[in-house]
């Protein structure tokens, strides 16, 4: 490359940045050929804006522990919808705390619980009920289940 060829890239390249942050990634084509390969993708399904909307609400919390043992107490899960248009979950008053998207009949869970990070992969019922499974970094056993009703 000549001398101060470099420089000429980066300038280019710091141009092209700052003109796709100025006119926005919806005006790049790919950005738009990737939304409508979405759209395409997901025709006859419900979108995931509906679904999370049927989504939000209260729901009561049956389960197990990651070694098998039933919870020993009453738990409840709220579901509300973030500015960002992830789901916010909030366990027994704000115990837990976690974002979630759906994936297709998925809802995938990322919290902290009694510190430590947990995911959850939760199957969305026809009947609007989630059940599935969930895991706590350094837990021993993989038992940990729950089933999520929705409270009227």
């Amino acid at each position: 490359m000549p001398a101060g060829g470099a420089g000429k890239v980066g300038a280019v390249a710091a141009a092209l940045a700052v003109t796709v942050t100025l006119a926005g990634w919806n005006a790049m084509p790919v950005a738009r050929d990737a939304k409508a390969f979405e759209q395409q993708q997901d025709a006859g399904k419900p979108s995931p804006r509906k679904v999370k909307a049927t989504l939000v609400g209260s729901y009561s919390v049956t389960g197990t522990e990651p070694d098998g043992a039933p919870f020993a107490d009453r738990r409840v899960v709220d579901i509300s919808l973030a500015p960002s248009g992830a789901l916010e979950l909030d366990w027994d008053n704000g115990k837990s705390l976690g974002v979630a998207q759906v994936v297709d009949n998925l809802l995938v869970i990322a919290y902290l619980n009694k510190g430590r990070t947990a995911i959850s992969v939760m199957t969305i019922n026809p009947d609007g009920s989630l059940s599935g499974s969930w895991f706590r970094r350094t837990d021993r056993g993989s038992k940990a289940t729950e089933i999520w009703k929705k409270q009227s």
